[in-house]
């Protein structure tokens, strides 16, 4: 937890009173604002502006009486285990910030003014982080106006951003943490130009060891999750009649089989099962937290790149120039930004190959099992029996560990084929919405009503084309 701030003299205005700023994430308002203008030597905050809530964040614009902005941040229930949440993302933000006046890692983040990782122990009461605002706008509101090569160049700083994160591993898989505020490993360190580096300051955990552990950890999670808490609602795909349903017992099994396969699911003896520091939510919008994990695990497609454009690319090839003749001019800055988005997925790909395996794949799907994709997994796991001869298990002789029938395998393609068709629908309409689709589960204000009306006809769509009966349309 960060040192005690001193209490600000009293403030002209009851933010408390403003329920607007509120909702789930319970907290004392007027206190945040004290610290936050105590953080940056103000006398009191002057005035606050919400931004949209987030999944696991609130946010807060503050305003000071010295002039100063900055950004608040208060955790939302279900952002993750108390304390070590903001510890982490805390201690990540600032090895990256530290570690840029040795000119190691150069990643520009916000500076924290102060933070609280013990929320029943500080007035505000709830865990918070009070960090400078950061310059700019979000890359969501340029992104389809900029050129090409500007494009190009953006993609570029990212690549040499990570490069720089790659020039460092670390002993121990898990979250980076100050080691005071955490039990350290024995033993963590990270390795620089081949030189190990034991920096008392920083820690990780938890610890297993070895990759196969962190991704049999993954499996765990998703167990837990799978057996104590209720389904979530599909975000990837539609379900209902003539669709796949989620099934809880089917997400049990499929990771029953995936925890006896993972070791041969994994690359061995490469420099690609070393833990790095990545960011695995480089969306548009977003640039939330880092963690240390497998380089293999690794996104495959940031958020920026990511794929809305019917079937994604078979394979790894750059497509031909589009035929810009005969077009309008509307027409072809259309074909020219489809064949720039194409062309950067695809660079972006290469860079992480593997990805493109199916036992990446399955290890993906097994990430997100109690999200979705057991019937993609378990139909997965019947092809890899085809190609298990190549894995460095299979070479070893090691028989394939599971035997299906000529029956459950048409079930299992039968329900991967229903999955697929489910997220083809879901991506059909979310392209047919365009602009209306609320993609982070949110739609802006001035536009709720015309969304709300189109998801109406969606409704009535689905239920004509999937409904047989009064269940099903219920269902649906």
């Amino acid at each position: 937890m960060s040192t005690a701030s001193m209490r600000a003299p009293p403030i002209a205005t009851d933010w408390n009173s403003h329920d607007d700023l509120f909702r789930e994430a319970k907290f004392v308002l007027n206190e945040l604002a004290s610290v936050a203008a105590n953080s940056v030597g103000a006398t009191r905050c002057i005035d606050i502006v919400k931004f949209s809530d987030g999944l696991f964040n609130k946010a807060f614009l503050m305003s000071m009486d010295n002039g100063q902005e900055i950004v608040a941040k208060v955790l939302n229930p279900n952002a993750g285990m108390a304390h070590f949440t903001t510890a982490s993302e805390v201690g990540t933000m600032d090895f990256v910030k530290l570690w840029r006046a040795r000119r190691v890692l150069d990643t520009p983040v916000p500076r924290v003014h102060t933070w609280n990782s013990h929320a029943q122990s500080h007035p505000v009461g709830a865990e918070f982080i009070i960090m400078e605002k950061t310059e700019g706008v979000p890359l969501s509101l340029v992104w389809d106006k900029i050129e090409l090569d500007q494009r190009l160049n953006v993609l570029l700083d990212l690549v040499s951003i990570q490069k720089r994160w790659l020039s460092v591993s670390f002993s121990h898989y898990g979250g980076l943490y100050y080691a005071k505020d955490v039990q350290p490993s024995p033993g963590f360190h990270y390795v620089k130009d081949r030189k190990v580096i034991n920096d008392p300051v920083f820690a990780s955990i938890p610890a297993p060891g070895r990759e196969v552990h962190y991704l049999k950890s993954i499996g765990t999670r998703e167990t837990k999750a799978t057996r104590e808490l209720s389904l979530p609602k599909q975000m990837t795909m539609f379900y209902g009649p003539k669709l796949y349903r989620p099934d809880a017992q089917a997400k049990l099994t499929a990771l029953g089989q995936y925890q006896n396969i993972v070791d041969a699911l994994i690359p061995h003896n490469t420099p690609i099962n070393d833990p790095y520091l990545w960011h695995n939510d480089l969306h548009r919008n977003n640039i939330f937290s880092c963690d240390v994990m497998p380089l293999f695990s690794h996104d495959p497609d940031p958020g920026l790149l990511h794929w809305s454009s019917g079937p994604e690319p078979m394979n790894l090839d750059l497509p031909p120039k589009p035929k810009l003749s005969g077009l309008s001019a509307e027409e072809q800055d259309a074909a020219m930004r489809e064949y720039s988005h194409v062309f950067m997925f695809i660079a972006w790909r290469k860079l992480v190959q593997f990805w493109n395996t199916l036992p990446a794949g399955l290890i993906n799907l097994a990430s997100r099992m109690f999200e979705y994709g057991e019937a993609h997994f378990q139909s997965g796991l019947v092809d890899l029996k085809h190609t298990w001869k190549g894995l460095p298990a299979g070479a070893g002789n090691t028989p394939f560990p599971f035997e299906f029938s000529d029956r459950e395998v048409d079930v299992i393609k039968a329900n991967g084929e229903y999955a697929v068709n489910g997220v083809r629908l879901k991506d059909k309409v979310k392209e047919n919405m365009g602009h209306l689709w609320p993609s982070s589960g949110s739609i802006p204000h001035e536009l709720y009503d015309e969304c709300r009306a189109t998801l109406q006809e969606v409704k009535e769509f689905l239920i004509k084309g999937l409904a047989d009966n009064e269940e099903e349309r219920a269902e649906i």
